[in-house]
Order: C-alpha cells, then structure tokens, then sequence
C-alpha cells in the first residue's frame, strides 16, 4: 500500500475522533491527547508491519459489509501472533 495514503486514511481517522471539549480522562491524559498517542502508535505499526495494517484494512472491509447487510459472516480478525 502506498505509505502517503496509508498516512491520510489514519491521520483523518484519527483527527475526526478528537473534541473540542477535550476533557481529563481517567488516565490523567485528556481526550485528544489519547486520541494523539493512539495516532502515533498506529502510524509506527503502520509503518513497521504493512503486512498486518493490509490485513486490518481488508477485515474492516468485509466487517463494513457485514454491518450493512451485504454480508452473513462477520470476518475473524487474525491474531498476529498473540
């Protein structure tokens, strides 16, 4: 996969899920600044295992259609080596 549209599907994903009202968490972290670390560690693994973001990318694929009702069989996520 192209590494640049790799980048602008995750960075959008991500940014879309921070808030204006960024509260404290539990953690002690605020809302976007979880949303932030979370970025960060996806684009390295991103970077590091293209082969399982592909995999990734394909489950949700076939996980969108299940959703949709284009498909009966909800796709198992591979355990990459857990």
């Amino acid at each position: 996969m192209d590494q640049a549209k790799v980048n602008a599907v995750v960075t959008a994903f991500f940014n879309s899920l921070k808030t204006e009202e960024d509260k404290i968490l539990a953690t002690g972290l605020t809302h976007n600044k979880t949303v932030e670390v979370l970025h960060q560690a996806t684009m390295q693994l991103c970077q590091d295992h293209p082969e399982r973001f592909e995999s990734y990318v394909k489950f949700f694929e076939f996980g969108c259609m299940y959703l949709q009702d284009e498909s009966d069989e909800l796709p198992e996520v591979e355990k990459n080596g857990r």
